[in-house]
């Protein structure tokens, strides 16, 4: 691979399988590439380089930093990578890296992370990303990347399209993770969301794969009562979707977004696996929230966030 035309310094706060994915991928095209995550994987990575396997080709890189706490030192481009839960935590623990030129992009999944960030960090250095490619840690030191739905977009937050949006984008694209600047990465960014409510979930319950949730009627008919009550949410709180209705979106996912991805089993589904925490009240839960906030019943995303919660407890079949 072709040195880049300019090394930028980028730290990766969140290095688990999507960060780790990202901060590799970049550090084998020859960018300054600090990982910060924790241990084992981490230290597996210190001593003996990340191992990527997957789509996007197999390869070690060892020419990059893993650190379970950020330096102190600022950094050309921080990604926020953690989980939606940890956002704030994470964008206060990364002060110490960022400067008065440093860029610091989410890419993450659910909906507000940009919001919080730009809280903490200051919006004039935010910049937003919406990404839909899987990947999974199978053991410390390794990242596989599983599928990709689409390429990553990256933009600004207020729409403009700005030099350091292309450069971001890319930067990444030079790397090997397809990427192209977005216009409008707010709306991209609730398309994810749409994406993720309407699969995550439900992935996670019934321990299956998006193609077998895409074949089932029943499944079929609730997410689109799902899709539903989001788009209604989105409405009330201003966000401009670009579709009339959410039979539009349906169409889109049916035919253009899931078959990449038939395959392919939610991290909702992986974070449960492990005993970890999911993102569900930042995916559905955000729709439960607004439509509070705004009036309107969200019935069925909340029957799904109280059985992805009880799911948490009880643990896979």
């Amino acid at each position: 691979m072709n040195r880049p035309e300019r090394i930028v310094s980028i730290a990766i706060m969140g290095a688990g399988a999507i960060g780790s994915a990202t901060g590799g991928m970049l550090a084998r095209a020859g960018h300054r590439v600090t990982l910060v995550g924790r241990t084992p994987h981490i230290s597996e990575i210190s001593n003996n380089g990340l191992h990527i396997t997957g789509i996007w080709g197999e390869h070690t890189v060892t020419d990059l930093r893993a650190v379970t706490s950020p330096p102190d030192e600022y950094q050309d481009v921080v990604f926020i990578t953690v989980k939606s839960y940890d956002t704030d935590a994470a964008a206060r623990d990364a002060l110490p890296m960022i400067g008065p030129d440093t860029i610091v992009v989410s890419m993450q999944n659910g909906i507000g992370n940009v919001e919080t960030l730009a809280g903490i960090v200051g919006k004039a250095r935010t910049v937003g990303a919406m990404a839909i490619f899987g990947a999974a840690v199978p053991e410390p030191g390794s990242v596989e990347v599983t599928v990709i739905a689409s390429e990553t977009l990256v933009g600004e937050i207020d729409g403009r399209p700005t030099s350091r949006a292309m450069d971001i984008a890319r930067m990444l694209d030079g790397a090997g993770i397809p990427t192209k600047p977005s216009d409008d990465i707010m709306r991209e960014i609730w398309h994810k969301a749409l994406y993720n409510i309407a699969l995550n979930p439900l992935s996670a319950i019934f321990q299956a794969t998006y193609g077998q949730i895409a074949d089932n009627p029943d499944t079929r008919w609730l997410i689109r009562e799902m899709i539903s009550e989001a788009f209604l949410v989105a409405e009330a709180a201003g966000a401009d979707l670009g579709m009339a209705a959410p039979d539009e979106y349906m169409e889109r996912l049916w035919n253009r977004k899931l078959p990449p991805t038939r395959d392919h089993r939610s991290s909702m589904l992986q974070d449960i696996v492990s005993g970890k925490r999911t993102e569900i009240d930042y995916i559905n839960g955000k729709v439960v929230e607004l439509g509070r906030e705004y009036g309107i019943p969200t019935p069925y995303n909340n029957a799904i966030v109280k059985i992805v919660r009880a799911k948490e407890v009880i643990g896979p079949a």
